[in-house]
């Protein structure tokens, strides 16, 4: 889409004025196009000052009030200057300036990269923000598929080693030969053993409950992502949050998960259902179907609020905020929108996200899997479940502080790669279907 289409007339017209625009903009797009009207070969000393004048022009652009094809116009005119400057660095008339004079232009060539990737990083938000509502759910949904399909048998690991801790810990408060203080000894002492862990299934087991969790993460992971996108454009909409964006970035990730989680967590007790042996029938007839399932499910929810949305928060504005450093930073090193840096930046938000929201995740899996546990005992279906805290403190009587901890290890090194693969999908995908931009100078 060339400038003219926009109703600017001329490309050089378009640049040279328009009263919609900054005084800042039309600044340095006239400075630009007298840049690049000098010969490109001959960088004189006036030139170099024009270059200069340029850059401070260009800095004194905020990007963040740019329309969209401002935006377009600035990130060319960064682009031409970065080129220019580093086509300076190159000449004769470079080399024989003195090294005070070289730290000084090579300081503001490398203002100039900033310019160009603040300019270049507001250009793509701008183009994400058009894309439409299928593509922003759809990449979600698949990135979610992706992503919890080649993780699912680390989470079987981990939701069965709470439950065989659980179930360890009644069958020797049940003892009658052992003392308190034996009892204590021997539930903390014990660690399930691989055999324990995959059962009579074998290492294929580790896949019960896959659909289970395809189907909790899926649907739920699209609705989250596809809030959060929402959310964060209309905070930074708003003057008094846009400087701070790891708040917006943890507001609009918690908002997400908040409605998120209503549809997760009857996936979720269906799916530790299955993991710990149960077919999907038991398991939603036990977790969800009944009165006294919903009424458990809707305690669990409550408890799940505070692992979720923290954890929705953190994993997001961890790798948003990352990314964003990057840019501020200037490191050229690293490109902030490569695969291999999202999946990086996505692993230690997973990870992050993971270790602090872990002494929740053991109440909740506690209490989903105290259902199955009550049935196996023979109690009626009402009987009343364990409350939150009678949970955590079962969990602090068994086995301490580290209790909370339980399955920890498994659970960062479930939702590290799980982030990172599906943050990874996700931003490829939205990559690819960027809509082109054809603006000319």
């Amino acid at each position: 889409m060339e400038a003219r289409a926009e109703g600017f007339g001329s490309a050089s017209s378009g640049v040279l004025y328009n009263p919609k625009r900054g005084v800042e903009l039309e600044n340095l797009l006239k400075l630009d196009e007298k840049a690049r009207n000098r010969k490109a070969s001959v960088l004189t000393r006036g030139n170099i000052d024009l270059l200069l004048q340029e850059l401070n022009a260009l800095q004194a652009v905020n990007e963040e009030a740019l329309e969209q094809v401002d935006a377009e116009l600035a990130l060319l005119a960064a682009k031409n200057l970065e080129g220019q400057l580093s086509e300076y660095t190159e000449t004769d008339a470079y080399a024989n300036l003195s090294d005070q004079k070289k730290r000084l232009v090579n300081k503001r060539s490398n203002e100039a990269s900033l310019q160009r990737r603040l300019k270049e990083r507001k250009v793509i938000f701008g183009r994400l923000a058009a894309q439409g509502p299928v593509v922003v759910y759809g990449a979600a949904l698949v990135a979610s598929i992706v992503s919890n399909a080649t993780m699912h048998p680390l989470d079987t690991i981990k939701v069965r080693k709470i439950s065989l801790r659980q179930k360890k810990s009644k069958e020797v408060g049940a003892s009658v030969d052992l003392s308190v203080d034996e009892s204590a000894d021997e539930i903390r002492g014990y660690d399930p053993t691989w055999d324990e862990i995959v059962g009579e299934g074998g290492v294929v087991s580790l896949y019960d409950g896959l659909s289970s969790n395809l189907f909790k993460e899926g649907i739920p992971l699209a609705l989250y992502l596809g809030l959060y996108e929402y959310a964060k454009d209309i905070l930074l909409q708003v003057d008094v949050m846009r400087p701070h964006p790891i708040v917006i970035y943890l507001i609009a990730g918690g908002f997400g998960e908040f409605f998120a989680s209503i549809l997760r967590l009857p996936a979720e007790a269906v799916k530790n259902g299955t993991q710990i042996g149960m077919s999907i029938p038991e398991a939603l007839e036990t977790n969800v179907l009944t009165p006294a399932a919903r009424k458990n499910l809707f305690k669990c929810w409550k408890v799940a609020l505070l692992r979720d949305i923290p954890f929705g928060g953190i994993q997001l504005a961890v790798f948003e905020y990352l990314k964003l450093l990057l840019v501020v930073a200037s490191i050229q090193a690293l490109d902030p929108d490569a695969p291999l840096t999202e999946a990086l930046f996505g692993a230690f938000g997973g990870v992050c996200g993971a270790i602090f929201t872990t002494p929740v995740d053991v109440v909740i899996t506690r209490m989903i899997n105290e259902r199955k546990s009550n049935a196996d005992a023979g109690l009626p279906e009402d009987a009343p479940g364990t409350s939150p805290i009678d949970t955590a403190l079962g969990v602090y009587s068994d086995s301490g502080l580290p209790g909370f901890f339980v399955g920890a290890k498994e659970r960062v090194l479930y939702w590290g790669p799980a982030i990172s693969i599906f943050l990874t999908v996700y931003c490829r995908i939205r990559q690819y279907y960027l809509p082109d931009i054809d603006i000319s100078i």
